[in-house]
């Protein structure tokens, strides 16, 4: 009598590919679950906010610039962070840069979810009020900002910081500049910047961006000669080599002058402008 055991073998139910998509799908919702709420702990504990804190004061440092602040706050959703009584010194003199009342930074962490060891960071925006800036320059024309240096993203760090597409808001803000070799002095006042990206040609073209510059009531000094009362107007497109400069006006007591052009090498700055001007010669 023949065995009827293949016959059962053959009619047996095969495991449906759809079962194992489940299984699939389970699974990825549970891992998305656990990631969640091991992110709401990381963050309710506060470590997320001293991570991000740590991070941002070592790329800081990395630059050359000591930071520390009475405020450093991270907001999960959106991501955002909150700056408050912050100073930014050059790490290795210990001369004040500039400090800040007040800052709310937007970021996006690229590929939160992805198997990686890295993180991107992306700097969308960035608004500050309350700015206090110190530019000088010595007798051989060298910067206060010189001992500061960008720093390229390396591989395998743990979080990488991106200002590519960062939009710059500066309002209420004050700036203290002089220069030795031409005897030069001011205080901008009043001072508004903003400062936006402008769109690669092709990829690999330096990055790029427009910038709009406004201060009123401010005060200049030229050999000891000071002339209050000034309003600052300029327009441009900037990169990291110096900024085309299509539209600067100066307005003062004693006359209003145009300028256009272009300046070169912010560390060690040189001026190639057209300049147009009318004097009121009884305020001279």
């Amino acid at each position: 009598m023949a065995s009827d055991e293949p016959e059962k073998a053959e009619i047996a139910p095969r495991r449906r590919p759809w079962r194992i998509v489940l299984l699939v799908l389970g699974g990825i919702a549970a891992t998305l679950l656990f990631v969640a709420l091991v992110a709401v702990i990381v963050y309710r504990s506060g470590y997320a906010n001293d991570y991000v804190k740590e991070s941002f004061t070592a790329r800081l440092s990395e630059m050359g610039i000591a930071f520390s602040a009475e405020a450093f706050d991270l907001k999960a959703s959106p991501l955002e962070l909150h700056i408050r009584e912050a100073v930014f010194n050059d790490k290795l003199t210990g001369e004040k840069l500039f400090a800040i009342r007040e800052a709310h930074l937007g970021m996006t962490i690229t590929d939160l979810f992805a198997l990686r060891t890295t993180r991107e960071i992306s700097i969308d925006t960035t608004d500050i009020t309350g700015a206090e800036v110190w530019i000088k320059f010595d007798e051989n024309g060298r910067s206060n900002f010189s001992n500061l240096k960008v720093i390229e993203d390396e591989r395998g760090s743990a979080v990488n910081f991106r200002y590519e597409t960062v939009t710059f808001t500066l309002r209420e803000s004050v700036v203290h500049f002089g220069d030795i070799k031409r005897n030069i002095d001011g205080n901008a006042n009043n001072v508004v910047f903003l400062l936006s990206p402008l769109a690669r040609d092709a990829e690999g073209d330096p990055l790029r961006y427009s910038f709009d510059l406004t201060s009123t009531d401010s005060t200049f000094a030229y050999d000891e000669k000071k002339v209050e009362d000034i309003d600052i107007r300029a327009q441009g497109i900037a990169d990291d080599n110096g900024a085309d400069i299509t539209r600067f006006e100066l307005t003062t007591p004693i006359g209003r002058s145009t300028l256009t052009g272009r300046l070169d090498d912010w560390a060690s700055p040189r001026y190639d402008l057209d300049i147009e001007s009318t004097i009121d010669m009884t305020q001279t």
